[in-house]
């Protein structure tokens, strides 16, 4: 029996917001909704700040799907897919928030283009800044890991491989076909996201998921597109102060060996591997001069993954 929701006419699009202990956030971004024009799907992966009686109390409107443990964002989006009543999935994080008009804005786009699969809306920062390099990226490359791995862009910020994986000549005001834009406000055509298999939820708990997915979406033959019309206010990084130095960077470079095993192949990864030991040694050393004790043992675990070849 088919584990897909009926799409109910009336209902154009669904938003789905994962929450894992960010009360705050997570009510001033369900507070920028209107569950009356959009259905909204929150799934609470296990948080212990009351997130989930928050939402069943103050947005009963929404759609609260409450998990034992944390599955991790990808699993979580999955799940709001299968609960999705829309044509179109909003994945929405806790930390952004829509402006006016921003959700109906990136649906009628999709409405009016039948061979673009999802798209993207501008991020901004609390001053109305738009954020430049996490916004939209192209797919990473062995280049572009290696200028990030081995410090090349710390020294060297306006390189040209890093420019271009950051997207730097794209035109923020004018839109756009793109590679990879950030899942913080992204709109997913349902079937699009069906067809291609939705999240792997490998990539735990969070990073690369949101880039794989994208990967594959191009790969068969869907297009993806950038709107800065839409705008939606984004603060980032809250997941990796919540989860601390250690877990996030053995999370993001796991992750990111996963990615390019599945992608790129098993001579890359080798050398991707060899190129991140030369790079957390080089940190390690950095970290070893300024006194960081904490981030030393944190390079030196990811040294220790890379290694092992797992």
């Amino acid at each position: 029996m088919s584990t897909e929701s009926p799409v109910a006419d009336a209902t154009r699009v669904t938003v789905a917001v994962v929450s894992w202990n960010s009360h705050d956030l997570l009510k001033a971004c369900l507070e920028s909704l209107d569950p009356l024009q959009h259905e909204v799907v929150v799934v609470d992966n296990d948080s212990s700040d009351g997130s989930a009686a928050m939402v069943a109390e103050a947005f009963p409107r929404a759609v609260l799907v409450r998990q034992s443990v944390n599955i991790g964002f990808g699993a979580a989006i999955n799940l709001a897919s299968y609960r999705a009543r829309g044509r179109y999935l909003l994945l929405l994080n806790t930390d952004a928030h829509a402006r006016a008009g921003a959700i109906d804005r990136l649906a009628d786009f999709l409405d009016g283009h039948d061979d673009y699969g999802a798209v993207a809306g501008l991020l901004v920062d609390s001053t109305g800044t738009p954020q430049r390099g996490f916004n939209v990226r192209r797919f990473p490359t062995l280049a572009s890991f290696a200028v990030d791995f081995l410090l090349i862009d710390r020294v060297w910020p306006s390189n040209p491989i890093s420019r271009r994986y950051l997207a730097q000549d794209l035109d923020y005001e004018r839109g756009a076909d793109i590679e990879q834009p950030a899942a913080a406000a992204l709109m997913l055509r349902l079937d699009a996201f069906r067809r291609v298999g939705r999240m792997d939820e490998r990539f735990y708990p969070a990073w690369f998921e949101d880039v794989d997915l994208c990967r594959r979406l191009r790969k068969a033959g869907w297009r993806i597109s950038f709107d800065p019309g839409a705008v939606f206010e984004h603060q980032g990084g809250i997941a990796m102060r919540a989860l601390g130095l250690r877990a996030f960077s053995e999370a993001w470079y796991r992750n990111l060996l996963l990615y390019v095993r599945k992608h790129h192949g098993r001579v890359q990864l080798g050398l991707l591997r060899a190129l991140l030991a030369v790079g957390m040694l080089e940190r390690m050393m950095v970290s070893l001069v300024r006194g960081d004790r904490e981030a030393r043992q944190v390079y030196a675990s990811v040294l220790r993954y890379a290694a092992r070849g797992r």
